[in-house]
């Protein structure tokens, strides 16, 4: 059975570069990665509001993920009050214990990586995007290191301990 990492995050908390870590560590042939805004905004051309068809579209593709990947990975700011159902719907498909991460950095750092980014968002708009502790459980991980190797340490520790 498959296992699930999820990433959760404000926008340039660094969820993108570090799904990409990890599947070039896992290999391609093993870890199927999903990537919110890909999906919502170039595939579906949608907001991201109750209603999204983003939704339904991320719950195939997990359960695609789930029968013929050993891992799937999904990544994306992903709000509670949008896809938190979901989630926590699909995730049952996966083999539990999955690791379900919330990378939370103050705005100020995420300000910082937004601005090396080739197409910068501006300040105004991280600021109406920036959400406070939107964990999906109480027992969701932090990732509260500035650097993405940090994390990704962190990440591959915790898989190590659940598949001992």
């Amino acid at each position: 059975m498959a296992k699930l990492i999820l990433l959760r995050g404000n926008s340039a908390s660094g969820k993108t570069t570090l799904a990409t870590q990890l599947q070039a560590h896992f290999g391609t042939d093993q870890c199927f990665v999903l990537h919110q805004d890909w999906i919502r905004r170039e595939l579906l051309q949608a907001n991201d509001h109750p209603g999204t068809p983003a939704v339904a579209l991320i719950e195939d593709l997990l359960d695609f993920g789930a029968r013929h990947y050993q891992l799937a990975i999904l990544e994306g700011i992903l709000r509670r009050d949008v896809y938190g159902a979901m989630l926590l719907r699909a995730s049952q498909q996966f083999e539990q214990p999955s690791l379900v991460y919330y990378l939370d950095l103050p705005f100020a750092q995420t300000w910082q990586r937004n601005l090396l980014k080739a197409r910068p968002f501006t300040e105004a708009q991280l600021k109406s995007w920036w959400l406070v502790a939107d964990q999906l459980t109480s027992s969701d991980r932090r990732l509260t290191a500035p650097t993405t190797a940090d994390n990704l340490q962190q990440v591959l520790n915790d898989w190590q301990q659940i598949n001992q």
